[in-house]
């Protein structure tokens, strides 16, 4: 019972971490005057839709999906949060034909605000909890526990996964809950393309007028490194569950 009660809690933890993230950035997108597409709740086959807002079947991420002038930008709210990196396909032909309801838009302090919203929220979150800098320590780990494990798939991975563990069934609820804010927002602020931190330096980037000079073949590679790393914390993850079956 206290098993199943340690995963039941981290997986509130998560999804609630997911809905704080997702909703916070929609907010601020339509405070500013940005058109909604979509918010979803969860990922995987729709469930229920109503209005603008998505129900999903796994209750563990969401998207926030923004107008563009090319497509419809999105903003994973778990692998994640979080607005996608802008390539030449999301980018308007033509900077007159932008609708100003358009994110790209905004001005630039406006899609910076928009693209880090979500992570200052569980930022907030996870300092609130855990009290105050102890948040900020936590984020910092949360980026380097990330990393480490990453490269290490069947050793670091593997330590980091059991400390997940004893956390899920001995610490109270909101303690596990700010340690996942702050892991949530480390995750999403990592500078690669899907993720809140690739969204902003893109932003940035597209602002110096480093777009035309960014090669596609350099996004391909930093999706590439995303990949792989989500695909080794998979593997690191299979590995702890047979490990303790």
């Amino acid at each position: 019972m206290t098993v199943a009660f340690g995963a039941i809690g981290l997986l509130l933890a998560v999804a609630l971490c997911a809905l704080v993230h997702v909703t916070v950035m929609a907010f601020a997108g339509r405070a500013l005057g940005v058109a909604l597409d979509e918010l979803s709740f969860g990922l995987g086959p729709r469930l229920l839709r109503l209005g603008r807002v998505s129900i999903r079947l796994l209750p563990v991420g969401g998207a926030v999906r923004f107008q563009t002038a090319g497509a419809t930008m999105p903003a994973d709210g778990t692998m994640p949060a979080d607005v996608s990196t802008p390539t030449a396909a999301t980018m308007p032909a033509d900077e007159a034909d932008v609708d100003p309801r358009h994110l790209e838009a905004q001005p630039l302090w406006a899609q910076l605000f928009i693209g880090a919203s979500g992570c200052f929220a569980l930022i907030a979150l996870a300092c609130a909890l855990l009290g105050g800098m102890a948040g900020v320590h936590a984020l910092a780990d949360g980026f380097a526990n990330i990393v480490s494990g990453a490269l290490s798939p069947l050793h670091t991975a593997q330590a980091l996964l059991a400390r997940v563990d004893a956390a899920a069934h001995g610490l109270p609820f909101p303690m596990l809950l700010g340690l996942t804010a702050a892991t949530t927002a480390a995750l999403n602020l990592l500078p690669l393309p899907g993720a809140n931190g690739g969204y902003l330096l893109g932003a940035l980037g597209k602002s110096a007028g480093l777009g035309k000079h960014w090669p596609a073949s350099l996004t391909q590679i930093l999706l590439l490194a995303y990949v792989a790393l989500a695909a080794s914390w998979l593997v690191a993850a299979v590995v702890y569950l047979s490990n303790g079956v």
